[in-house]
């Protein structure tokens, strides 16, 4: 836990200097259109690993001693999600028209067209990373998650200084493209060395549950990342560029905060994996409400800690006056994350179980709210509104999760 949460560090320094740098260096419609290209990549990514990785973790860690038959199911990961990758990947560059021009937004569209490699690289490391978290190798994946962030940022040291004249920005999404093909190589010689050896008679046996859960799944890992970026992408329609710009640096410093709670999940999935195929329920039940309650006092600490910072934060990381209005938005969303906080380690719990289509059915019901909510109060409120219907999603869902985990498994969250 303390290796992930060093890593978590490294990732929200990370993306807060990424963040910073971008305004200063360019201005808040460059930082709104670099991060309305993000949004569609996150979105487009999940759609390109299809749900492979969680049933990679899952078989991964319900066998992590049998290495044999670990490498044949990884290796029956791999070869479906090299198919699924290259379609969307090419998906997504035709894609990217459309969405510029939805979003009234002709650099987002450069942007993404930057981006594209790197979404082919994101989900074959999305499997590698699965497998590394499926056999329990906290601290290299930690290691790893960090190392993604660190090539982020030095990639975008390296357009900022090719495009000196400042003329480039929508360029800027390249960064991604950059930091998966590195880390590609990175994570192929860990699994190759964990995975050498002989791979189980009858590996191929593998490729058609995995399919079938990954297109059971499928949807749930898409409507995770669009519910991440709802706002962002509403704001971009009902708004303009330059709005993007600052209620993404609230939304930024949300998702960091957000991510200590995902280190958390990171850390039970593989629990939750074998605990529930070996029909241990009372024990992690007990394992559940003692994590739950020392998620809430963390997250409820954190989260005051950030809203008292956050306003002199941006007067000290940006010069411009406009990104004082994020500060009410930011407000927001924490209170959204605290309510939620005690749930989130537990997310994946349908999918750890093996019910990926219930855990999309409960994405889905999720996703209606936050659209339906940021529809409604982003004409009438503005940011804020945006900001009101995100956190009132992440908390109306708990509800619908732990109703879809007790009906499906019989474990109370």
């Amino acid at each position: 836990m303390l290796w992930n949460f060093g890593s978590l560090a490294v990732l929200g320094v990370s993306g807060i200097a990424l963040n910073v740098l971008i305004a200063q260096l360019y201005d808040e419609a460059a930082l709104g259109t670099f991060n309305q290209a993000l949004a569609a990549y996150i979105f487009f990514s999940q759609a390109a690993v299809g749900g492979l990785d969680r049933s990679v973790l899952k078989e991964v860690a319900a066998a992590a001693e049998d290495r044999a038959r670990v490498a044949g199911t990884v290796v029956a990961g791999l070869l479906p999600t090299l198919a699924l990758a290259s379609l969307v990947t090419l998906a997504f560059w035709f894609a990217r028209v459309p969405i510029g021009a939805w979003l009234e937004s002709p650099g987002t569209a450069e942007g993404i067209a930057w981006a594209t490699p790197g979404l082919f690289f994101f989900a074959l490391n999305k499997v590698l990373l699965a497998t590394t978290n499926g056999l329990s190798r906290m601290r290299a994946f930690a290691v790893y998650q960090a190392l993604r962030y660190v090539l982020i940022l030095a990639a975008l040291g390296g357009f900022a200084l090719l495009d000196g004249a400042r003329e480039h920005a929508a360029h800027l999404a390249g960064v991604f493209s950059c930091a998966e093909a590195s880390l590609f190589l990175v994570l192929a010689v860990e699994v190759f060395v964990q995975l050498r050896g002989p791979l189980e008679q009858g590996w191929r046996a593998h490729i058609r549950p995995h399919l079938d859960y990954g297109l059971r799944s499928v949807g749930s890992g898409v409507l995770l990342e669009l519910n991440a970026r709802v706002d962002v992408l509403m704001i971009g329609w009902l708004s303009s560029d330059r709005n993007v710009g600052i209620y993404t640096f609230a939304a930024m410093i949300t998702e960091g905060v957000y991510q200590l709670l995902m280190v958390l999940q990171n850390l039970y999935n593989p629990v939750l994996a074998r605990e529930i195929a070996a029909r241990r329920l009372a024990q992690l039940h007990a394992t559940i409400q003692k994590g739950k309650r020392w998620t809430y006092l963390g997250m409820a600490a954190a989260a005051a800690l950030a809203v008292l910072c956050y306003p002199t934060a941006v007067e000290l990381l940006i010069d411009k006056p406009g990104f004082a209005q994020s500060v009410v938005p930011f407000r927001w969303l924490m209170l959204g994350i605290v309510l939620c906080a005690g749930y989130v380690p537990f997310a994946q719990t349908l999918l750890m179980a093996g019910f990926p289509g219930t855990h999309t059915l409960y994405m889905v019901a999720t996703v209606g709210l936050n659209v339906a909510g940021n529809a409604l109060l982003i004409p009438r409120l503005g940011l804020a509104g945006a900001a009101i219907a995100t956190a009132s999603s992440m908390f109306l869902g708990v509800f619908v999760l732990a109703g879809a985990v007790r009906a499906r498994t019989g474990l109370r969250l």
